[in-house]
């Protein structure tokens, strides 16, 4: 409903109008009454109307003067002008200042409202427009960040694309300067890990680094935390890479390790992540904690380099229960190895690491005692014995997880449904409410793997149950209220509403269940 305001100061017409005009039929409030151009414009200073409806001809402030005054303040005000035959000329330079709708006096009550609501017409497709635009400039806002992430990624794992493509992106993420010197750090915890402690690390890093040099972006790649930064001295990060140790070991009683690479281009960024990738398979023999700089590394064997490869893949098979995957993958992998012929003791560091890698992917009961097998890399002594251990090993590790990850789902569905059996009166409840505030889960997720487990909607469900639950309230008394059951089932003040979804929902309308039963 819109605010209006009538002006005239010919009290028997400005009451005739404030009376006989249907208001609420027009989509507006009773009007408020001024008496003078004066009055009005001092009544819209203290409250803008969105419609106003005024004379020209009025003692002191006519009713163009009103128009121009508000319009320069309050633009969004809209006038409908009240003119006679002699005045319409004058009434014309109401257009400058956006006046679009004129009635000669006499007037009745239908054009009144004819007018009023043309205006309401145009203020409601106003509103839906700038609704609109806000939804797409919020949607916009939620996906640039992911955008940037999935870009950095793209970029330093696959090197898809070059300059030209990089400044692109760089125009469209707002990336506020150009550098021409980069480095990339990665970051990778020493215990179990979950997403929740590599986003909580990633922010205290983006928090902490940041006051030393800017970070273009950061990212999480394959249990891997990456910040792309501007090129600096090494020293002053790995002290700030430090106070966040402290505050983590504080926080988690745990450790991460670090590796911070050379300094590059902007075309080098895929090199710089292998650098990572080089630097962090260290940990093995530096131990929990540790910061490797390319300083480090330097005098490596190189045949090493030419080896990293990122088992993204093959841990994110193992770890969500894929067997088949993981087997193939595998395949892929032993193969290439054959092939390449490196040097014994290379492969088997390899090898090793990767084995570290996919214990971690499952419990730390069953990781212990698969760590206790790592002395068995010291007695193969051919590549298939090898392949075959790895192969035993992640495969067993993925029909656990997915044993593991079922029964998980089941029950986290049972909970879903057991909360929202208990909660059939919020009205706001939702699969996005339960997994925000309830689970701390991501609610897309949630809302996918209820219809997988349920074969259909959470909304879909829910709506079954407050329908069931209605239908035994209601067989429990003879003197059951409506308006009540409808509180009780989550439809709050509305029975109304409540009656129309039972109907639809059972054939029959509360009261007619009601005799029915």
């Amino acid at each position: 409903m819109y605010d209006v305001m009538v002006v005239d100061d010919e009290t028997f017409i400005l009451e005739g109008i404030a009376s006989m005009v249907n208001w609420e039929k027009c989509g507006t409030h009773a009007p408020v009454k001024a008496y003078n151009g004066q009055m009005a414009y001092d009544l819209i200073q203290k409250k803008p109307p969105d419609i106003v409806l005024t004379d020209i001809k009025m003692p002191g402030l006519n009713g163009i003067e009103l128009i121009e005054k508000v319009y320069d303040t309050f633009p969004a005000v809209r006038f409908i002008v009240l003119s006679g035959y002699d005045e319409f000329e004058f009434a014309k330079t109401a257009m400058k200042c956006g006046v679009k709708h004129y009635l000669l006096k006499p007037s009745n009550e239908e054009k009144i409202e004819e007018a009023v609501g043309d205006i309401v017409q145009e203020l409601d497709q106003a509103g839906e427009k700038e609704a609109f635009i806000e939804n797409m400039r919020e949607h916009l806002n939620n996906i640039i960040p992911k955008a940037k992430e999935q870009f950095l990624r793209e970029f330093i794992i696959n090197k898809k694309f070059d300059i030209k493509e990089w400044r692109y992106y760089q125009e469209l993420f707002g990336f506020e300067k150009q550098w021409k010197s980069f480095r990339l750090i990665g970051f990778v915890l020493d215990d179990s890990v979950e997403y929740e402690s590599l986003f909580m690390l990633k922010e205290m890093l983006k928090n902490e680094i940041t006051a030393c040099q800017d970070i273009l972006l950061a990212t999480i790649i394959s249990e891997r935390i990456v910040l792309l930064v501007e090129d600096s001295g090494v020293q002053t990060l790995i002290d700030h890479i430090k106070n966040v140790k402290e505050d983590w070991k504080d926080l988690q009683q745990s450790s991460f390790t670090t590796s911070v690479t050379s300094t590059g281009s902007i075309t080098d960024l895929h090199l710089l992540y292998q650098e990572i990738l080089e630097g962090l398979s260290h940990r093995f023999y530096l131990g929990r904690g540790g910061i490797v700089t390319s300083e480090d590394i330097k005098d490596d064997n190189h045949e090493f380099k030419g080896l990293t490869m990122d088992h993204e893949s093959l841990l994110v098979a193992v770890r969500s229960g894929n067997e088949e995957e993981a087997s193939e993958y595998l395949d892929y992998c032993f193969q290439a190895l054959k092939k390449a012929r490196f040097d014994v003791q290379v492969v088997r560091s390899h090898c090793l690491e990767l084995y570290m890698s996919l214990i971690r992917q499952t419990d730390s009961a069953s990781m212990e005692q698969l760590f206790d097998h790592v002395t068995m890399f010291h007695t193969f002594t051919t590549l298939p014995e090898m392949e075959v251990f790895m192969k035993e090993t992640a495969v067993g590790i993925a029909e656990k997880n997915y044993t593991n990850q079922k029964n998980t789902q089941n029950q986290l569905v049972k909970e879903v449904m057991n909360y929202a059996k208990e909660h059939l009166d919020d009205e706001a409840l939702s699969i996005s409410g339960i997994a925000s505030d309830v689970f701390y889960m991501n609610s897309d997720y949630l809302g996918k793997l209820f219809k997988k487990e349920t074969g259909e909607k959470f909304s879909t469900y829910l709506m079954k149950e407050r329908m069931e639950r209605a239908k035994g309230l209601m067989d429990q008394t003879e003197e059951v209220k409506m308006f009540e059951v409808a509180e009780k089932v989550g439809f709050g003040n509305n029975p109304r509403y409540f009656s129309q979804v039972f109907k639809k929902h059972t054939g029959h309308t509360p009261s007619e269940y009601k005799k029915e039963g």
